[in-house]
């Protein structure tokens, strides 16, 4: 059964003011009947009510995160690092996953806002104006990562549109003049979120526009593997397989390798992410590099300012850079 208050002070012949100012260490009590309270409170397992605290400071020091899943690396090391930040200034996190389920999302933010929640940090599947309407009028704050939702809501991440055509580049120094740019999210424009995907792809447009010479073939596919292997069939001399994702470009090198396809010797691959299993592939893959345990630490942070009333910027860049590896 649960101690109270009122138990530990008919214990100790006091009142519950005393007790509560023993238990807080609060001024307006002897120090023999502060270690006298202390003492009983802590044989009898005394733990203080939680919800009825967070009543009289207005904070549960909660907040909640809703992600994708965390299949993809790149998720569970930001939620990792997320953690460990709220953690640090005392928060507790609760981890849902929307599963890119719209409606499920959303059920997520009210269970959250029921759950009384100080902030929320969401990777957001939804869009539009009553998207942000809704999370503008949330009763706590929010900030969003890759996937933006409107300039008024928070948003920590890279410029993706820069790295990309920067990635282009690169690869076009190497001598590639032919690129399969494989984003299977772009098939989804228009029905969900997909803000991330769609400025990698017009950093590959800017690239594009830029280098004359670079043909490109976009793959789009749900099942990305086959149409890359028919793109590689149909394209001339050898091309590299620039990936919006690192786990995409690892089912390429896989089929690659099933196929006896040399990379790079018959086709470069790069990817995007920088995920940390990729210190077990071989051969060792290109990427884009970027810090996404600052990403999960600036996301607490800046949720945790956001929630003690301070301002905070509309966007937040975490640098990037290209990792060149034996994959080009």
């Amino acid at each position: 059964m649960k101690v109270t208050s009122k138990q530990i002070a008919e214990i100790c012949g006091v009142t519950r003011g005393t007790v509560d100012r023993a238990l807080h260490n609060r001024p307006g009590i002897h120090a023999a009947t502060r270690d006298k309270i202390l003492k009983v409170a802590a044989e009898l397992g005394y733990r203080p009510h939680f919800l009825a605290q967070s009543l009289v400071k207005g904070r549960t020091k909660t907040l909640g995160v809703i992600l994708f899943d965390i299949h993809n690396r790149i998720f569970a090391q930001l939620y990792h690092s997320f953690e460990a930040e709220a953690r640090r200034r005392g928060y507790v996190v609760y981890l849902v996953l929307s599963n890119k389920d719209k409606e499920l999302e959303i059920q997520y933010i009210n269970s959250l806002l029921d759950r009384q929640v100080d902030g929320i940090a969401i990777t957001p599947v939804n869009f539009g104006a009553e998207f942000a309407s809704l999370l503008a009028k949330a009763q706590a704050p929010v900030v969003t990562f890759g996937n933006r939702v409107s300039a008024d809501i928070p948003f920590v991440w890279i410029d993706d549109r820069r790295a990309i055509a920067e990635s282009v580049r690169h690869i076009y120094a190497k001598g590639y003049r032919s690129l399969i740019y494989v984003s299977p999210p772009l098939r989804l424009k228009g029905k969900q979120n997909i803000g991330t995907p769609e400025q990698r792809h017009l950093g590959l447009l800017d690239a594009c526009g830029e280098l004359g010479d670079l043909r490109a073939t976009v793959v789009t596919d749900r099942d990305f593997v086959p149409a890359v292997v028919r793109a590689l069939e149909e394209t001339e001399g050898k091309p590299a397989v620039l990936c919006s994702s690192d786990v995409y470009a690892l089912e390429i090198v896989r089929e690659f390798k099933q196929r006896n396809i040399r990379v790079p010797g018959q086709a470069g691959v790069m990817g995007f992410d920088n995920i940390d299993t990729l210190q077990y592939v071989d051969p060792p893959l290109a990427t884009v590099d970027y810090n996404v345990d600052e990403i999960g630490r600036l996301a607490a942070e800046l949720l945790i300012r956001r929630i003690e009333g301070q301002v905070i910027p509309p966007r937040t860049n975490v640098p990037h850079r290209i990792v060149d590896r034996e994959s080009l």
